[in-house]
């Protein structure tokens, strides 16, 4: 998460305590309301996993929609 709460500390003056608390809220929220077809890409990002990897987990998902 620390690629979340970089930009928080930075943009929003939070200090690194307030922007993990911040980025944890985020996290939750976003795991109780996305759909479960795409929170693990989503989240994945959020939490620091490759951008590349949670691109071609959302693709693999796309590809099954369509």
């Amino acid at each position: 998460m620390k690629e979340l709460i970089k930009p928080l500390v930075e943009r929003a003056d939070l200090s690194p305590e307030q922007a993990e608390k911040a980025a944890t809220v985020v996290r939750d929220f976003l795991s109780e309301k996305l759909p479960e077809a795409i929170r693990g890409p989503v989240l994945g990002a959020i939490s620091g996993e490759s951008l590349d990897n949670a691109a071609d987990q959302a693709k693999q998902l796309l590809g099954k929609l369509f």
